[in-house]
């Protein structure tokens, strides 16, 4: 039976307005997919990662979808992002990599966002 995805559906906003990282999400539904539209944090408009498929999974035993996995590759920069929704709050966790030769050192962020 294919899990209900609608607790993680919806336009995200990051609930700190000065966020260095990702300022809003965006999951859908096609086709029986969770896809993922993530916003980063530039001067003028946020920067589109794009759209990439995201696996959801179930909370605990129910059949609710209550978190997901992501990954992006942008331009030598593999970023994953983990979440989980609980009481209208979305967690996301996420783990950057830079292959791009810049020297920059890997790291871990954790933000918070409600739906907008």
């Amino acid at each position: 039976m294919p899990l209900d995805f609608s607790p993680l559906v919806g336009n995200w906003i990051n609930t700190k307005p000065d966020t260095s990282y990702l300022v809003r999400v965006v999951l859908t539904q096609q086709d029986g997919h969770l896809i993922v539209r993530g916003y980063g944090v530039n001067e003028s408009e946020p920067i589109d990662w794009g759209e990439v498929d995201a696996v959801p999974y179930a909370a605990g035993t129910s059949l609710m979808a209550g978190g997901f996995h992501a990954f992006y590759n942008l331009d030598r920069i593999e970023t994953h992002l983990v979440a989980n929704q609980k009481l209208g709050i979305l967690v996301i966790q996420s783990y950057t990599r830079y292959l791009d030769g810049s020297g920059r050192t890997s790291h871990f962020a954790r933000e918070f966002f409600h739906r907008l």
